[in-house]
C-alpha cells in the first residue's frame, strides 16, 4: 500500500475569516486513507479551532517576534517532513521557512483576492508608500516560485497573469466550497422576534462587515432611489469600524424607519433565507461566499459585478450582477426583480440548484485533484 503523501495546510491562526473557514472545511473533507493531513498555527486561537477535525494534527507556534515565529514554522517543517504545503495568507513567509527547512515539500498559495485590489484597499493600513511597492514585489517574486496557486475565481487568477506575471499554467481556480447541509439546517431556525417587523416584505438583506470594501453607502443610497417606487425594506448584517457613518448616512437620507442594522449575528442564514433579495454592494469581491450561502437559502442575488461575483452569479438566471456601481444602477437591479414575482420565484429555485455546484464534497474533489497534480 502507498504510503499516505503529508498535507499541511498553514494560517496565522483560525480567527474567523473566509480564507480560515475554507483551510478548516476543505482540510477536514480531505480523505484520511489518502492524505496525512495537518495544520500549522502561527497562534493557537480562533473561533474555527473547534471545527478542526479531531483527526488532523494540529500544531502552533509560540507567538513572539515575527523572526521567532518563521523560526518556529521552519523547524516544524524539519520536524515533520510534509509533502505538500498549501499556505493561506502569510504566504512569503511560509515559503521562504520551506525553502529554508530544505526538506523538498512543494508550496501551494491559496490566493482568496485580487492582489491588486488588497493593495490598494483603504482597509488595510500601509504606513509607507513604499511599504506597498515592498509588498508588491515580493509578491512578483513570491507568486512566480510558488509550486502553483489556486485563486477563488477566474478575476482573481486574471490579476496573478496579468499584474504579477505569474504562469497560467500554474494556476488552478478553485472556489471556495460552502456547507449546504448545514446552511440548510441554520436557514430553518427561528429568527429574533426584534427583527420580525424590519423582515416584513419586501425586504432586502445585506450581510458583510462594515469595512469600506463592502461599500454600504451605495446599498443605502440606492435603497433611497428604490423606496419612490418600491416601498421595501433593508436589513444588515454585520459590525464593524463603520457603522457610525452607516447610521448618520441612513438618518441623512431619511430611511431610519426603513433600515435595520441587526449587528454580527453568528447564524446569518434564517435572516438571509426569508429575504426576498440578496444584496451585495461590494468594490470587489475576490469569490463572494455569502452570495453562494444566500443562493443556498433559495434567494435570489443582486451583486455589484466584480471578479468574484462573475463567476457565481448567472445573470438573469439566479441573479442580476450590476456593473457601473452607481445608485441608480443597483435600485433598478433590485427593482427588477422585486417587482416581478414571477422572475423572483424562477431566479429563487435556481439560486437553490445552481449553489450546489459549490457544495463542499465537490470542491474538496477538486483540490485533491489539484493535491495530486502538484505533487505528480
Amino acid at each position: 500500500m502507498a504510503r499516505k503523501k503529508k498535507v499541511c495546510f498553514v494560517l496565522p491562526s483560525l480567527s474567523g475569516g473566509g480564507a480560515e473557514r475554507v483551510a478548516v472545511h476543505v482540510l477536514n473533507a480531505l480523505d484520511p486513507l489518502v492524505w496525512d493531513r495537518s495544520m500549522y498555527l502561527f497562534r493557537r486561537e480562533g473561533p474555527y479551532l473547534d471545527a478542526v477535525d479531531g483527526s488532523i494534527a494540529l500544531s502552533s507556534g509560540a507567538g513572539g517576534s515575527r523572526l521567532g515565529r518563521w523560526l518556529a514554522l521552519r523547524r516544524f517543517f524539519v520536524e515533520t517532513r510534509p509533502d505538500l504545503i498549501v499556505a493561506f495568507l502569510s504566504y512569503l513567509s511560509v515559503q521562504s521557512a520551506a525553502s529554508a527547512a530544505r526538506i523538498g515539500a512543494r508550496v501551494i498559495f491559496d490566493q482568496g483576492t485580487p492582489i491588486s485590489a488588497f493593495l490598494h484597499d483603504p482597509d488595510y493600513h500601509w504606513r509607507l508608500p513604499w511599504h506597498r511597492r515592498t509588498f508588491s514585489w515580493a509578491s512578483r517574486l513570491g507568486y512566480r516560485r510558488a509550486d502553483a496557486v489556486v485563486a477563488t475565481s477566474t478575476g482573481v487568477a486574471e490579476d496573478l497573469v496579468a499584474k504579477f506575471g505569474v504562469a497560467a499554467d500554474r494556476i488552478h481556480v478553485v472556489p471556495n466550497p460552502i456547507d449546504l447541509h448545514a446552511i440548510a439546517r441554520a436557514s430553518n431556525e427561528a429568527i429574533d422576534p426584534a427583527y420580525e417587523a424590519a423582515l416584513a416584505s419586501p425586504v432586502i438583506v445585506a450581510a458583510g462587515r462594515l469595512a469600506d470594501v463592502k461599500n454600504y453607502p451605495l446599498l443605502i443610497e440606492a435603497i433611497a432611489v428604490l423606496r419612490a417606487r418600491v416601498p421595501v425594506r433593508l436589513l444588515i448584517l454585520g459590525s464593524g469600524g463603520l457603522e457610525s457613518s452607516l447610521r448618520a448616512l441612513v438618518s441623512q437620507k431619511q430611511l431610519n424607519h426603513a433600515v435595520t442594522f441587526a449587528g454580527f449575528q453568528s447564524n446569518p442564514w434564517k435572516y438571509i433565507a426569508r429575504a426576498d433579495v440578496f444584496a451585495l454592494s461590494s468594490r470587489y469581491e475576490g469569490f463572494g461566499n455569502v452570495l453562494v450561502e444566500a443562493m443556498a437559502c433559495g434567494v435570489p442575488v443582486v451583486a455589484t459585478s466584480s471578479p468574484g461575483t462573475r463567476d457565481i452569479v448567472s445573470v438573469g438566471l439566479d441573479g442580476l450582477l450590476v456593473d457601473r456601481h452607481e445608485p441608480e444602477e443597483l435600485a433598478a437591479a433590485l427593482a427588477r426583480v422585486l417587482e416581478d414575482s414571477q422572475l423572483r420565484a424562477r431566479m429563487a429555485a435556481e439560486a437553490r440548484r445552481s449553489a450546489t455546484r459549490f457544495a463542499l464534497p465537490v470542491i474538496a474533489n477538486v483540490y485533491d485533484g489539484v493535491f495530486r497534480k502538484v505533487l505528480a
